[in-house]
């Protein structure tokens, strides 16, 4: 749900300051002259602009049954996603993946996706501790002739700083190829450091190219270690340790897969300081003591060609705590509501459309949530349900009046690691378990039905049932903010939708047919209490 934004216009108007004195003298008897000070501040131009509460929400749906056109055979496997960019089921943007369905594990989960970025083509879209950014790559022929002037040159002061681990993307406007530099320090400087980097990378084929292309080793000693991307866990590391005569770091790349055509995601995650893993090694070097070294003091992105530093942790202490991860993304942005584009549901009208549903299937559904812009209370919302009887082939009981919801089991829970599946720990919203409600067998079952009436989905306006920000809190908490957390804004949260048909059910299901809508609503934190509106919302 989007609360546009409204323009207010003040009209211009010129505000007199004040007289500026008065002054009056007589030139002769019975002549006089006068004049007057004066002074005028205007104030133009002024606007008062409405915030807005963007919502935005991406999915992932499998389905444990009939595969599609494998001749019979069953199992699970993707239904529909969004985004879906090669249109295979399987949820990614540009060739990222961020679904938890699949054969491959992705790097980043669906409450990653850069749902709510607004970057333009040439930048890149780059998260720290909820605070976004827009940055441009710095731009060369050659990484180590760039690295070389960064990193090595004594008066490249727009790059190197005193105590600062500086990192920024840099292209190669000869091959469109875009690499990631670390530059810790500064040259000439009486103390030395440490620091260590771990990169996770998502290129189309997962670092099928990126290698460290720059080493930098210490002139008086080669302490510092590499690992390529391309080792069994797939992640990029590099160690440094470094005197006070000396900056260290490294280049990794490329990064983009196929140049300009490949799109790409990094996590790093910065150790700096005692944190790094060549501090504890420090005793064993004989070039270097633990009192050469200082703490660097400051986590800094270089943005564009004019080198501007965006400041993102500042006053880092010895120990190197509090120093969070850095996620960059290629691909900025997705669409939601009326936007969404055709054929965004596959070959199907609607998200779930299943025809051929029987004892011992099941099915799942993992949204993203994305607040844009400001934090905000969830709801899940449902309408429009009914149970028909469908068809009623023999030998199903007559009379039929639609029996599948009441035997279809369902659960809701916050996904926190954006998998599609329940795993121990994540917090149940409805279902087996939670309030009373049980399997199938029980006297309060964990049924579709039950989850209908608990939201109160009968009816086109139908009901909602609150969420919360920080994913642990079940259906019967209450819905005010003291007991609820707010969604911030620029973040994501999944919320898990599974169903099954036990095994147990027999005929008595045959022929029906379930329909409903689901939804999410969202309202702004600032000045509401979190008790949602009277009528709910999509």
């Amino acid at each position: 749900m989007s609360k546009n934004g409204t323009r207010l216009e003040l009209s211009r108007r010129q505000i007199l300051a004040g007289l500026g004195g008065i002054g009056l003298a007589s030139a002769g008897a019975g002549l006089g002259t006068s004049a007057y000070f004066n002074d005028t501040e205007s104030f133009d131009g002024n606007t008062i602009t409405a915030g807005e509460l963007d919502l935005k929400v991406d999915w992932q749906q499998t389905y444990d049954g009939p595969i599609p056109g494998s001749g019979g055979e069953v199992g699970e496997h993707p239904v529909n996603a969004y985004p879906d960019s090669d249109g295979d089921g399987v949820q990614d943007l540009e060739g990222i993946r961020y679904s938890g369905a699949g054969d491959v594990d992705p790097v980043f989960d669906a409450a990653e996706v850069p749902a709510c970025c607004d970057c333009a083509d040439s930048e890149f879209y780059l998260v720290y501790e909820g605070e976004s950014y827009c940055i441009e790559a710095l731009e060369g022929t050659d990484p180590q002739t760039a690295y070389d002037k960064a990193g090595n040159q004594s008066q490249n002061d727009d790059i190197q700083s005193d105590k600062r681990s500086t990192v920024f993307l840099w292209r190669n406007t000869d091959t469109d190829d875009v690499y990631l530099f670390v530059v810790n320090d500064r040259r000439q400087t009486e103390f030395g450091g440490t620091a260590t980097y771990e990169i996770e990378g998502s290129p189309n084929a997962r670092w099928e190219t990126g290698d460290w292309v720059v080493e930098d080793d210490d002139r008086n000693g080669s302490d510092d270690s590499y690992e390529d991307p391309d080792s069994s866990d797939g992640v990029a590391v590099g160690d440094w340790v470094w005197n006070g005569a000396n900056t260290d770091g490294g280049v990794l790349g490329p990064v983009n897969d196929n140049g300009s055509q490949g799109d790409f995601a990094l996590r790093l995650t910065p150790k700096l300081n005692e944190s790094a893993s060549k501090y504890d090694e420090l005793g064993d070097l004989t070039w270097i003591s633990e009192s050469d070294v200082e703490p660097l003091e400051d986590l800094v992105v270089l943005d564009g060609d004019a080198n501007t530093p965006i400041s993102l942790e500042s006053g880092i202490d010895a120990s190197g705590s509090g120093v969070g991860d850095i996620v960059i993304h290629s691909a900025c942005g997705i669409e939601s509501g009326d936007d969404l584009s055709e054929g965004v549901f596959g070959d199907q009208d609607s998200l779930v459309q299943l025809d051929d549903v029987k004892p011992g299937d099941s099915g799942e559904i993992t949204f993203s949530l994305h607040l844009c812009d400001n934090p905000g209370y969830l709801w899940l919302t449902a309408s429009n349900f009914t149970d028909l009887p469908g068809e009623t082939p023999d030998p199903e009981p007559t009379p039929d009046e639609g029996e599948l919801a009441e035997n279809t089991m369902v659960r809701i829970w916050y996904d926190e690691d954006c998998d599609n599946q329940h795993d121990d720990g994540e917090q149940l919203v409805f279902g087996p378990g939670i309030g009373g409600y049980t399997g199938l067998d029980g006297a309060n079952p964990a049924t579709l039905a039950a989850a209908m009436d608990l939201i109160g989905a009968s009816g086109p306006e139908g009901g909602m049932i609150p969420l919360d920000g920080d994913g642990d809190m079940g259906w019967n908490a209450g819905s005010t903010s003291e007991d609820r957390d707010c969604l911030p804004g620029e973040t994501g949260v999944c919320v898990g939708f599974e169903w099954w048909v036990p095994t147990s059910v027999g005929n008595v299901i045959q022929g029906d047919e379930v329909r409903f809508d689901l939804g999410f609503y969202a309202e702004q934190c600032r000045n509401n209490d979190g008790s949602g509106s009277d009528s709910g919302g999509t």
